[in-house]
């Protein structure tokens, strides 16, 4: 009998060990390419967002079109506290990144059952742990990771609320999809989720007064602000500047960022992932509930989104980055199944798939993928004279090029060409910018969006001297010597 109970003792220590371990692993993984790629300009306006003046913080929480309002009034105190480099701005988001770690756990201890729950739950923790597009937006100084988080927080607390009642649970799931709302607006696609799932598990149904009567409270006090964004998106002069795209482009763009990370890899690749989630839908299911929620949550997600995209395109892939947590349970199920048949085919897979996403997380962090603004910036500013001007082509980029070269100099916003009458005016605009400069350090990333033709530069080739250029990571630099 003694031997007997120290078995689950024993058991329960090795888990928390190996989670331990996972948990590690994922801290040093995040930590070590924190600040490898150059910040952009979505990281940029973090900062520039998280620092106004509190009156416009708070403004922008009843402002149509506002995006995210929550994460930078919860940004604004850390970086009071941390300050305001690269490494300060990505901490949080590499803190949010962990946290998906053991919320991840729980979920795979709770739908794989009591016998392999654990070694479920762990097992989807490590393949979130060494997920590449996971670990990317895990070092990225936006909501992404944090909604990852508090996506899975919302829906477990929802699932605890459904199983075993009690206002306390009810009141944590009320808590924690509000706070999905606001940090993202697109998490209000999990409440229709959430509701889906009181459908699809009989157990969970004799309680669907209760969670009709939290969804009622929790879609109430948000109508105004419903409204608000409904009259937005129909407004036949919003655009998004994103193209439209098919649903099933839109679910293979999904799966193929949410395995192999923000960079591409060989198609063979994906036959070791497709294989893992075939086995989860096809072979015996172990159970079906897990089935029904995990599928769901990786396809009725994108499937809603589609929908609002037919009013207006503004399809991202990142925007779903929180149905990845199921496709990583999705892939332990498949794993677990094929464990049922043959131990040693499973391994190969499950270890071939983490090997792969190691693999592809370090390529992320070894390679500039992020326009290099920080590298131009180090270029331009010790071989800038002062009656030199600084030109910006597109105008946005500014802020993080100043990001990294704050000085007091001459700069100016290159002007739009991609229409008429603008394009015709570009000689004008361009001579009135660049009158009084002896020369001119045009900074260019994301160019088409404002002069697809090449106006700008055809301006300069007939009006300047090119005494310079260097080419960095999507952005190129051409020092001028105006006649």
């Amino acid at each position: 009998m003694r031997s007997s109970s120290r078995c689950p003792s024993a058991r329960s220590l090795c888990n928390r060990l190996l989670m331990l371990g996972i948990l590690l692993g994922a801290w040093a993984w995040r930590l070590a390419g924190l600040t490898s790629q150059s910040l952009w300009r979505d990281e940029v306006d973090s900062l520039r967002f998280a620092t106004r003046a509190l009156p416009q913080v708070l403004a922008a929480f009843t402002r149509p079109g506002e995006n995210g309002p929550l994460f930078y009034l919860l940004l604004r105190p850390w970086l009071t506290l941390a300050g305001r480099s690269e490494f300060a701005l990505r901490f949080p988001s590499v803190l949010m990144g962990v946290l998906a770690i053991p919320l991840i756990f729980l979920w795979g201890r709770a739908l794989f059952g009591r016998s392999a729950g654990a070694w479920g739950g762990l097992l989807a923790a490590l393949l979130l742990a060494v997920n590449p597009y996971h670990v990317w937006y895990s070092q990225e100084a936006r909501m992404y990771a944090l909604v990852v988080a508090i996506i899975l927080l919302s829906s477990w607390w929802f699932k605890e609320a459904v199983e075993k009642g009690g206002w306390q649970r009810w009141a944590l799931w009320y808590l924690f999809v509000s706070l999905g709302f606001y940090i993202h607006v697109l998490a209000v696609l999990a409440l229709p989720l959430q509701a889906f799932w009181l459908l699809i598990v009989p157990a969970w149904r004799r309680r669907w007064k209760s969670a009709l009567v939290a969804i009622a409270l929790l879609i109430l006090p948000y109508l105004p602000l419903i409204g608000w964004q409904w009259t937005l998106l129909t407004d036949v002069h919003f655009r998004t500047g994103h193209a439209f795209v098919p649903l099933p482009r839109m679910l293979q763009t999904l799966f193929v960022v949410q395995i192999q990370g923000i960079l591409g890899a060989r198609a063979w690749t994906f036959a070791p992932p497709i294989f893992l989630l075939m086995s989860a839908f096809f072979l015996s299911p172990i159970r079906k509930k897990a089935i029904g929620i995990l599928g769901s949550w990786w396809l009725l997600p994108p499937l809603l989104f589609f929908l609002i995209t037919l009013i207006t395109p503004l399809f991202t892939d990142r925007y779903m980055i929180w149905t990845l947590p199921a496709l990583a349970l999705l892939l332990t199920l498949g794993g677990m199944q094929i464990a049922r048949q043959n131990r040693w085919v499973a391994a190969i897979l499950l270890l071939g798939l983490v090997a792969f996403q190691l693999h592809q997380g370090w390529r992320q962090m070894s390679t500039p993928i992020k326009p290099d603004l920080r590298a131009a910036a180090a270029y331009v500013s010790p071989r800038r004279q002062p009656d030199e001007l600084t030109l910006f082509l597109m105008p946005y980029i500014r802020y993080t090029y100043r990001y990294y070269d704050p000085g007091d100099y001459p700069w100016a916003e290159a002007p739009y060409a991609n229409r008429e009458p603008d394009a015709s005016q570009i000689p004008q605009h361009l001579a009135e910018l660049t009158a009084g400069y002896a020369g001119v350090w045009l900074v260019e990333s994301e160019a088409s969006f404002y002069d697809q033709n090449g106006l700008i530069h055809a301006w300069f080739d007939a009006n300047a001297v090119l005494v310079d250029e260097a080419h960095f990571a999507l952005v190129d630099v051409y020092h001028y010597a105006l006649r």
